[in-house]
């Protein structure tokens, strides 16, 4: 794929969540500005989505050999992408995410991080909860599996498991100075997360 083709890797993301969505109606066409504001399930947020819109919706072929199989003819597509642009730019100025996947290279920062607190839920149960997958580190000889995001408050944050499937927790490390306690209020307020499941390391 040529740089100037790259926007049909980025249409890609969209065309594959449409097999989720068989009517594309407006309901559909709301939900999915919604998730590409919150990086959610869109993880490169809504101007790179918007822009790859404009550039399919001007390309002669959208359904080209390089397009993920979708259950929906061209010009359904070319429609509900109208209105999935169209739901994006009426709610402009786009909101911050309350929080963000980031590159799990971004780990290698995390030098001089600090173990902040405990969540006894596995990985997988993080994962499903903020929508996201974890990715792996190597520690010595062990793959650990790592989540590295930011806050809305602007914190840098990661979840570190454990090389052993069995364990059913994970470590919450801050990657910058703060204070932990407030950190943690942070991370429940934009996450979700329940203070009850935390647990933490500081005194």
């Amino acid at each position: 794929m040529t740089q100037q083709d790259e926007w049909r890797g980025t249409l890609n993301q969209i065309l594959y969540l449409t097999n989720y969505a068989r009517a594309l109606n407006d309901e559909d066409a709301a939900r999915f500005a919604t998730q590409m504001i919150e990086f959610d399930f869109f993880p490169d947020g809504p101007a790179v989505y918007r822009a790859a819109i404009d550039r399919a919706l001007a390309a002669p072929v959208l359904l080209d050999e390089g397009a993920v199989p979708a259950p929906h003819p061209e010009p359904a597509l070319r429609e509900f992408l109208g209105k999935v642009a169209a739901e994006l730019d009426a709610r402009q100025p786009w909101a911050s995410p309350r929080y963000r996947m980031l590159d799990a290279k971004l780990w290698e920062t995390f030098g001089q991080a600090r173990a902040i607190a405990k969540i006894d839920w596995s990985p997988i149960r993080v994962a499903n909860h903020l929508r996201s997958l974890f990715d792996t580190v190597q520690a010595g000889e062990a793959k650990l599996p790592v989540l590295v995001f930011r806050i809305g408050s602007g914190e840098v944050l990661a979840f570190l498991g454990s090389a052993d499937p069995k364990v059913h927790s994970v470590t919450l490390y801050q990657r910058d100075p703060g204070d932990p306690a407030e950190i943690i209020a942070h991370f429940c307020e934009y996450t979700g997360f329940d203070p009850a499941e935390i647990k933490p390391l500081h005194g």
